[in-house]
């Protein structure tokens, strides 16, 4: 019988401690430890050599991943270019102002993206027609080239 009596009180003890018991109130944020700052992903190289028509990747787009002597489709209407190639031999892009990989040009290294040609300012050197010539809107051909 006192165990039964024990019982009885112990859990009435605790059905009382239960119901007077602050409970957390809804409609109040409860504030979470601060998630830790993941780094930005990086891109795996898959090869390819990325042209877009409008800036930060807009519009059509083309992609290689060998050389090309005649842009066609993308032909003078590049605004944004990302050489994701494959490090080591023939990382970097040579591109040429004209077809078959003539006149001036630039390069961008593998890895690199100008996502704005227009706002970058960049311009074609080298010997040739297109020397000082805006890239933007003006590239012909490329070629994968060892280095620049």
């Amino acid at each position: 019988m006192r165990i039964k009596r024990a019982l009885a009180t112990a859990l009435t003890v605790g059905a009382l401690t239960l119901l007077t018991a602050p409970v957390a109130d809804a409609r109040v944020a409860v504030p979470e430890a601060p998630a830790a700052v993941a780094p930005a992903a990086v891109a795996v190289p898959d090869g390819f050599l990325y042209a877009w028509e409008h800036p930060h990747a807009g519009g059509f787009h083309c992609r290689w991943n060998g050389p090309n002597g005649n842009w066609a489709g993308c032909r003078d209407r590049v605004s944004d270019i990302w050489n994701n190639g494959f490090p080591g031999r023939g990382e970097d892009v040579k591109l040429f102002r004209g077809t078959s990989w003539e006149g001036s040009w630039v390069c961008l290294h593998q890895g690199h993206s100008i996502p704005d040609l227009g706002a970058s300012g960049l311009t074609f050197f080298g010997e040739g027609v297109g020397q000082g010539e805006p890239v933007n809107d003006h590239v012909g051909s490329h070629l994968w080239v060892d280095a620049c």
